[in-house]
């Protein structure tokens, strides 16, 4: 493995092990609230993805490392976006059953499963349909969100280009190296898991907000022009 790799993988490495003392402690392993509860989750999240992020790019696999740096960046808009207020929080939990709920619907409408009642064995998925509603809830746009969390420049210049990957659409793009790639994607996911890590524990343990700047300065777009 080229030295240029083997610096971000050292700093990769010391945030596996900060991911971990975090979440060993009591305010993530017996957090009441749900707000600690769900950036506890995401700070687990960033752990299992950092590891994986470490397998990965020593195996050299440019195209998985491309798709988790993506995910990690739309949990940094989550996390921020729930550290603010324990209403944010109430509204992802909301939020994902209400996901839920819409992927039920969408099996039962399409007879991919039925709602059956387990003494009668009668089928009630007709009167069961109605109930799905009550879990509706407004959708959470990540665009849209990066922009109310100040963070558009997240979005734009590490979001939406490795979104491509994700997507399969990178056929025929020019790359100067093998190692490019991969220093690039790990490079962020290095900033995105030490934004995490900042974010939830600021919120949890220093009972803090962390400001866009900080997060900017952190994934170092702070210099970059424009809003």
């Amino acid at each position: 493995m080229p030295s240029t790799i083997e610096k971000p993988l050292g700093h990769l490495q010391r945030h596996i092990e900060e991911l971990k003392a975090s979440l060993a402690l009591p305010a993530y392993e017996s957090a009441a609230g749900k707000q600690s509860q769900i950036l506890g989750h995401f700070l687990s999240r960033a752990l299992q993805m950092s590891e994986a992020s470490n397998l990965i790019c020593r195996a050299k696999l440019g195209t998985p490392l491309f798709v988790l740096t993506r995910v990690l960046c739309e949990d940094l808009f989550l996390c921020q976006w729930v550290s603010l207020s324990e209403n944010n929080a109430a509204e992802y939990s909301s939020a994902v059953i209400s996901g839920g709920a819409k992927m039920i619907g969408v099996l039962l409408r399409k007879d991919r499963g039925q709602i059956v009642d387990r003494s009668t064995r009668e089928v009630k998925t007709d009167e069961f349909m109605p109930h799905l509603d009550n879990f509706k809830a407004d959708r959470v746009h990540i665009e849209q969100l990066a922009g109310r969390l100040v963070l558009s420049k997240v979005y734009d210049l590490v979001y939406r280009p490795f979104s491509m990957e994700v997507h399969g659409k990178v056929f025929g793009l020019p790359s100067t190296s093998e190692q490019e790639p991969l220093y690039a994607a790990l490079s962020a996911i290095v900033s995105l898991v030490k934004s995490i890590g900042l974010i939830a524990d600021n919120r949890v343990l220093r009972n803090q907000t962390t400001k866009p700047d900080e997060i900017l300065h952190v994934l170092r777009l702070d210099q970059i022009a424009g809003k």
